[in-house]
């Protein structure tokens, strides 16, 4: 009895990997954000448009995703068990946290931008202009 629990136990461990690496490498393969320059005359111009490729990779093409997926499983719960108590709890929970989470990331997002936009001078701003597309 215990050595069929401990094989059903290492099942659900592989296909979570399997299904894990299956989602997660074409995120992989996507994530080339793109290196502004080529090889050693990188500057420091450079470096901030990394950063800020990497930024809007994160937040556009694997938390908006991510997201969506949270939504959609809190919907199903709700559809599927409409009558257990706890299953709406838990979808409400999935929800707010979702919800606000997302609403914190990207407002911190706008406000990092109009921050940078309300006080920046004009030859700033036309240094940091990659940063406002």
């Amino acid at each position: 009895m215990q050595n069929t629990n401990s094989v059903m136990k290492n099942q659900k461990i592989i296909a979570w990997i399997l299904s894990l690496t299956f989602f997660a490498v074409p995120v992989f393969a996507w994530a080339q954000v793109g290196i502004p320059c080529n090889g050693p005359d990188c500057g420091f111009d450079d470096l901030i448009m990394l950063v800020n490729n990497v930024i809007k990779f994160l937040i556009f093409a694997v938390a908006v995703p991510l997201a969506a997926l949270r939504f959609m499983y809190a919907g199903a719960l709700l559809i599927l068990n409409p009558k257990k108590e706890e299953a709406k709890t838990k979808a409400t929970g999935i929800f707010q946290g979702v919800g606000v989470g997302f609403l914190v990331m990207l407002g911190a997002y706008i406000l990092i931008k109009t921050v940078l936009f309300a006080f920046l001078t004009d030859e700033q701003a036309s240094f940091m202009q990659f940063m406002f597309q």
